[in-house]
């Protein structure tokens, strides 16, 4: 069988004239984070967003409660906040409204605060 021209032999992407992978040279982590469309600094800054909106919401929360809120994160203007276990859920289901009062001051087009239960990672020390 004839070897396919302008393919790399084991990964099948093209190539250009000199032989070499079309994609070119690799780029450093930093020229990836500087770039403002990039899916990395998407993630970085949903990932900053969310840890903003932890601080805030176990900052606003009882005091009781939150300990035991694992994270927050806002989606098409709906805050959703995850809490250890069931039943600290239901009891902070309770203070939604309240929630999302004081967290549209942060945002005000926030809509709703939705509560569900995730658990803490293993390993991953209890705030």
């Amino acid at each position: 069988m004839p070897n396919e021209r302008n393919r790399h032999k084991k990964t099948g992407a093209q190539t250009g004239k000199s032989g070499s992978a079309r994609y070119g040279k690799p780029r450093s982590l930093t020229d990836l984070l500087a770039r403002p469309s990039s899916p990395l600094t998407t993630l970085q800054r949903r990932a900053r967003a969310a840890g903003d909106w932890l601080t805030f919401v176990q900052a606003v929360a009882p005091a009781h409660l939150a300990p035991h809120v694992t994270s927050a994160v806002e989606r098409g203007h709906i805050l959703t906040i995850y809490v250890a276990s069931a039943a600290w859920a239901a009891r902070l289901k309770f203070t939604a409204e309240t929630l999302l009062a004081q967290a549209r001051g942060e945002d005000p087009d926030l809509q709703a605060v939705r509560v569900k239960v995730m658990p803490q990672a293993r390993g991953r020390p209890a705030r």
